[in-house]
């Protein structure tokens, strides 16, 4: 497979979804964003993919974290 073509996407399994609707319904989803933290000056960034963030890190200098995505709150604004 070349390069340059996109790899198809994966489908979440039937346990997956039904996991992801519960929290969904209890205002929490899943984070599909990878975040990059650096320690020391606290700046972060995200990427689609782990590949994305390790290109990002090559060459940099520093204490950097690398979370894998998790699960976040949604806050609902007052209307």
């Amino acid at each position: 497979m070349p390069m340059n073509e996109e790899m198809p996407k994966k489908k979440k399994s039937k346990l997956r979804a039904e996991i992801e609707a519960l929290l969904e319904k209890k205002g929490l989803v899943v984070e599909e964003k990878i975040s990059v933290m650096n320690l020391e000056s606290e700046e972060t960034y995200h990427f689609d993919d782990y590949h994305e963030a390790l290109q990002f890190l090559k060459g940099r200098k520093g204490r950097w974290y690398i979370t894998t995505p998790g699960i976040r709150s949604v806050k609902k604004e007052p209307q």
